[in-house]
C-alpha cells in the first residue's frame, strides 16, 4: 500500500462514502428536520430521496461550483465573488 493518497483529478471534491459534502448536506439536513421536528420519519426519507434526485438531475454532470456559478450570474446582488465584478457589468474600460 502507498503511504499517500494521491486522488485521480487534483479538482476531484471531497466525498464520504459515494457522496460529496453538498449532497449529504441536501440528504441530511430535511431529514432531520422533519423526522426530529415532526416525527414524520417516512416523509423525511420520502423528500430527502426526491430532492437528492432532483439536485442530481439539475446538477447532471456540472462541477460543484455550479449553484454558485448559477446564482452569480442569475442573481448579482449577492456578491457571491468579491475579487470580480458584478456580472451585469458586460465591458470593461481600463
Amino acid at each position: 500500500m502507498n503511504k499517500y493518497y494521491i486522488p485521480q483529478n487534483l479538482d476531484a471534491p471531497f466525498k464520504i462514502a459515494f457522496f460529496t459534502l453538498f449532497d449529504l448536506v441536501v440528504i441530511l439536513v430535511p431529514f432531520f428536520v422533519i423526522a426530529f421536528g415532526f416525527q414524520k420519519q417516512v416523509l423525511a426519507l420520502i423528500v430527502s430521496a426526491g430532492l437528492f434526485i432532483a439536485l442530481k438531475r439539475i446538477k447532471g454532470e456540472e462541477d460543484n461550483h455550479f449553484f454558485k456559478h448559477f446564482l452569480y450570474w442569475h442573481f448579482p446582488p449577492l456578491g457571491l465573488y468579491q475579487a470580480t465584478p458584478p456580472s451585469h457589468v458586460r465591458e470593461i474600460i481600463g
